[in-house]
């Protein structure tokens, strides 16, 4: 009976950890040019980069916390000057509420987006 507690917890656990998996590609509202690509690599742990093919740039996030309820980057881009904290809040396996708050403050969802 133990080992069936055990196992049933270990599994919740897995299930509830895979539900927040941010990783991945994602697209903001509101057209914007700009993708973030979500990484976490087992040494530096999260990875976030901003990317634009219209103005052909990239912008780099540095990863500062991860809670049960969100992560949080702060984005310095050099050539305007600006530094942006941004809370990565988690609503389900294809959205992301993203507060940002500094220079630029505002809120947009991200939607997931599938590379083939």
């Amino acid at each position: 009976m133990k080992k069936a507690i055990l196992a049933i917890a270990m599994l919740f656990s897995v299930v509830m950890y895979g539900q927040k998996d941010i990783t991945g590609l994602w697209e903001q509202d509101k057209g914007s040019s700009y993708y973030t690509v979500i990484l976490n690599n087992n040494k530096a742990g999260y990875i976030f980069t901003n990317f634009s093919f219209e103005f052909q740039n990239i912008v780099i996030e540095t990863f500062m916390e991860k809670t049960d309820a969100h992560v949080k980057t702060v984005v310095h881009n050099p050539k305007n000057g600006w530094r942006v904290f941004c809370t990565y809040t988690y609503i389900d396996d294809n959205t992301l509420l993203v507060t940002y708050q500094g220079d630029y403050n505002a809120e947009h969802k991200f939607y997931r987006k599938t590379i083939n």
